[in-house]
């Protein structure tokens, strides 16, 4: 065998070039292969926790999905609102650990406006239940505070300090709480979930800058700014609520009370099940990109035979002295296999060298090692590729003395 690898070598260094374009084509196809196949489970995996380590996600009764997203992803039709007494009832049962509300409804330079509170900070987990930390300053402290997701920051180019505007409305209206200036006192790090897309303000101040719109229109009533902060006002309606139990067993328990609560038509979503539900509508795309890069992995089979047979012409010659010397079939066979094999695991070291490298610069996590299906696809892949040489090596054997040792004029 170490013969075989001996000659394989040899004949390699005569042939580099073509050699190199093989690996490079067997490289980018594996790039391909394993890149779009881990790239699809750790998007999925992120996008399933995109709301992680919270157990119930609570608004009007809606479908599952449009609460989804709207509370998590700000987007679909508004819900209806819900009475700020119905948080209050929900954060007092003895199963809720914490209960954070939730009010949408405004913009900046459309972007969207969450109004919550600092809990919002402290419960709202993300991936392996990483917590929202800051790149920059702190939470909502002040009245008039904001907290900024790291892309409204980075496309609108705020820093700390910073005055902006909230307008009234959805996205499309231009209506501006031109009197009620807001100081950015947070920038949040990079998430990879809508956060990086949001405006956090506190609900009360929320509460407070809307008592001078009057059905749909604004009435100055000439209230200092200084003085409104300094107002009791109390929030009378919310969009939605995120809520962690202290026993997630009570989860079942406390959805169906929630469901069934008296007061007002609640409904109580489990997080991973509706993102589940959500994460099928994007599923065929994505068995696209997997069907896309087989068929790259296909192609670059196909060019590392053609590269093979175009190399035959050059090595004839080598091929049939081999064959005068007493090489049996077997040999000339092998030869063409390890070459082959050596192709295909250099691609592949060096498709997997450069996949853990781009893994570090990805803003999701990507798992490093191999699973059970993506081995048994590079093996597949190897074994294709080694039954693939039979051709050319047959052909090879075939015609290697007529060809390699006619004598030609």
């Amino acid at each position: 065998m170490k013969k075989l690898f001996f000659l394989s070598f040899k004949s390699i260094q005569n042939r580099k070039v073509t050699f190199l374009l093989s690996v490079l084509s067997i490289t980018i196809s594996v790039i391909l292969l394993l890149g779009v196949d881990k790239i699809i489970k750790s998007s999925k995996i992120h996008f399933i926790n995109t709301i992680n380590s919270t157990d119930l996600i609570v608004s009007s009764s809606n479908g599952s999905l449009d609460i989804m997203l709207n509370l998590i992803f700000h987007i679909s039709d508004p819900l209806k609102e819900i009475s700020y007494k119905s948080f209050e009832d929900i954060k007092n049962f003895k199963e809720v650990a914490w209960n954070v509300p939730i009010s949408l409804g405004d913009s900046f330079k459309n972007f969207d406006v969450v109004s919550t509170n600092n809990d919002y900070f402290e419960y709202y987990k993300y991936a392996s239940s990483k917590k929202l930390d800051f790149a920059k300053g702190n939470g909502l402290v002040g009245f008039y505070d904001v907290v900024l997701g790291s892309e409204v920051a980075k496309k609108l180019n705020l820093k700390i300090n910073d005055t902006i505007y909230i307008s009234h409305g959805s996205k499309h209206q231009q209506h501006i709480h031109k009197n009620r200036p807001f100081k950015i006192a947070g920038i949040l790090k990079k998430t990879m979930t809508p956060n990086d897309e949001s405006i956090f303000m506190q609900l009360k101040a929320d509460e407070a800058i809307h008592i001078e719109w009057q059905s749909g229109h604004f009435v100055n009533m000439h209230i200092s700014s200084e003085k409104l902060s300094h107002m009791n006002i109390k929030p009378k309606h919310i969009s939605g609520m995120i809520l962690g139990l202290k026993n997630r067993s009570d989860i079942l328990n406390i959805q169906n009370k929630i469901n069934h609560y008296k007061e007002e038509n609640l409904k109580a979503v489990i997080p991973a099940r509706a993102l589940a539900k959500l994460y099928t509508l994007i599923k065929n795309i994505q068995d696209l990109l997997t069907i896309i890069s087989i068929a790259v992995f296909i192609a670059a089979i196909f060019t590392m035979l053609s590269t093979m047979y175009s190399t035959l012409n050059e090595r004839k010659r080598e091929i049939a002295i081999l064959r005068s010397l007493g090489a049996s079939v077997k040999i000339i066979f092998l030869l063409f296999a390890v070459e082959s094999f050596l192709i295909v695991f250099s691609g592949f070291i060096i498709a997997i060298v450069i996949l853990i490298i781009l893994s570090f610069f990805s803003p999701i996590e990507i798992a490093l090692s191999l699973d059970l299906y993506e081995f048994t696809m590079l093996l597949s892949m190897l074994i294709i590729a080694l039954f693939s040489s039979l051709l050319p090596a047959y052909r090879s054997y075939e015609n290697s003395l007529s060809d390699g040792l006619t004598v030609r004029l």
